[in-house]
């Protein structure tokens, strides 16, 4: 038989160190409760908005292609075309530096037989800036009365991007607000910002601008003789601007949470 007092004397010994390892909680009542519930005192509300344009830009892309039996009059028919065209764009009001050229590729031509070229042909790419129509219409223009020239993309682009962008981040956190103080009114309640999330945004191409890519689909389908060229350098200065704005009209979305502390 176990002795009594022994196991008595080991549930004394016991209790000190059960009492040791629970943690000792101190506190108002308030502080108490929200160390319990921390969330139980907060809310997040979320806001979004969005923002239509219409691009204020767009580039378009010119082939120029010439051939000759001999490299060095292949080259120089093409340098002087790409001079004749800048000429004409320039005096239809497009500014010079808003024509800029690639390097050249030659891609040499061959007969049925033996082993040398029959021809040569060179094929550079020419991107034009442009912000109007009657723009638009001028190069038009050149592209048909000269069969070397072929349009072979139009993109757009939207230049205010950053300000719609830090706009449409506003409107979603008006929103937020908006929605904020219809709850304090209905609820009777006073709700403190205590952190938020960083506005989301994206843009996409409205339904509208969809269609209209789907009916100048003919500008972006390259030439027959650009597929034959070797290799066709876009400008640095038009390969550095995004090409996700291909489209006329953009829609600009953001959305932002907001966590708020509840004062009753």
């Amino acid at each position: 038989m176990k002795n009594p007092r022994l196991l008595l004397l080991l549930a004394l010994c016991a209790v000190p160190l059960v009492a040791q390892a629970q943690p000792e909680l101190k506190g108002t009542p308030e502080e108490l409760r929200e160390f319990l519930h921390p969330e139980g005192r907060h809310v997040r509300i979320e806001g979004e908005a969005e923002l239509k344009a219409y691009s204020d830009r767009a580039i378009v892309s010119l082939i120029i292609t010439t051939e000759d039996r001999l490299l060095s009059k292949a080259i120089a028919a093409n340098a002087g075309l790409r001079e004749t065209i800048a000429a004409q764009l320039t005096a239809s009001g497009i500014a010079a530096n808003d024509m800029k050229s690639s390097q050249f590729s030659t891609s040499p031509q061959y007969g049925w037989f033996g082993d040398k070229p029959k021809t040569f042909e060179v094929v550079n790419r020419m991107a034009v800036r442009i912000a109007t129509e009657a723009h638009l219409g001028a190069i038009a223009t050149v592209a048909d009365a000269n069969p070397e020239i072929d349009l072979s993309d139009l993109s757009f682009e939207h230049t205010k991007r950053d300000e719609f962008n830090q706009q449409v981040k506003m409107d979603a956190l008006a929103d937020v607000m908006k929605q904020k103080a219809h709850y304090e009114d209905a609820l009777g309640l006073t709700l403190i910002p205590v952190s938020f999330g960083d506005a989301q945004t994206h843009r996409y191409p409205t339904g509208g601008a969809r269609a209209l890519e789907q009916s100048v689909s003919y500008y972006r389908t390259e030439s027959s003789s650009a597929a034959r060229s070797v290799d066709v350098y876009a400008p640095q200065a038009v390969t550095a601007a995004p090409r996700e704005t291909s489209f006329d009209e953009v829609s600009y979305e953001a959305s932002l949470s907001v966590y708020f502390r509840i004062e009753e």
